[in-house]
């Protein structure tokens, strides 16, 4: 099964790469130019959106061919830091600065055990990193995760297998990340 990471400029997505190889997907760091022929042709089952320094929505020109990937790509897509907050603002949420941006680890609450956490708990630490965050939600978009400072720390669409996570899951420091991974890969 192969999954891209569509590399964004940050400095995990190469964990993202060997989290998903491990778990047995075939994966590799793709470029934002791609576009949805380029990924039939090469059979791609699911799409991830590493995370980046940049912030939205003031660097969404940097995104190249993504936000018009992601409104023709019908396979799962998982959103992680700036992925997760590009796939907010693309269908109409709002990020801003954080009021107290999270650095390290945090507990990451469940509010719904949707596909992407099952058998995880209701709640697990994660690590974080970000200035930014998602701070609305269009009415298509619902929570899923929430930690003491960030009210949106996961969310997913909700009626297209588009999942975002604000932590880093392809990290050793959280808590279950191998098993989130496994959850998408289920549904790819």
């Amino acid at each position: 099964m192969y999954v891209p990471v569509v590399n964004l400029g940050g400095q995990y997505n190469h964990l993202i790469c060997r989290m998903l190889t491990e778990l047995g997907a075939r994966s590799e760091l793709i470029s934002t130019s791609l576009t949805l022929p380029d990924l039939e042709e090469r059979g791609a089952r699911g799409l991830v959106l590493g995370g980046s320094p940049q912030s939205m929505p003031g660097d969404l020109d940097k995104l190249g061919n993504l936000p018009h990937l992601i409104g023709e790509v019908k396979v799962p897509v998982l959103g992680i830091c700036l992925g997760h907050q590009f796939l907010g603002v693309y269908f109409g949420g709002v990020v801003q600065k954080a009021e107290r941006p999270e650095f390290g680890p945090a507990r990451v609450y469940v509010d719904i055990q949707d596909d992407i956490f099952q058998g995880v708990g209701c709640s697990f630490v994660a690590w974080l990193s970000h200035n930014d965050e998602l701070v609305r939600l269009p009415a298509e978009l619902e929570v899923l995760a929430h930690s003491r400072r960030c009210r949106i720390e996961a969310m997913k669409h909700r009626s297209r297998p588009i999942y975002g996570v604000q932590f880093h899951p392809e990290v050793v420091h959280t808590q279950l990340g191998a098993l989130i991974f496994k959850n998408f890969l289920k549904m790819c």
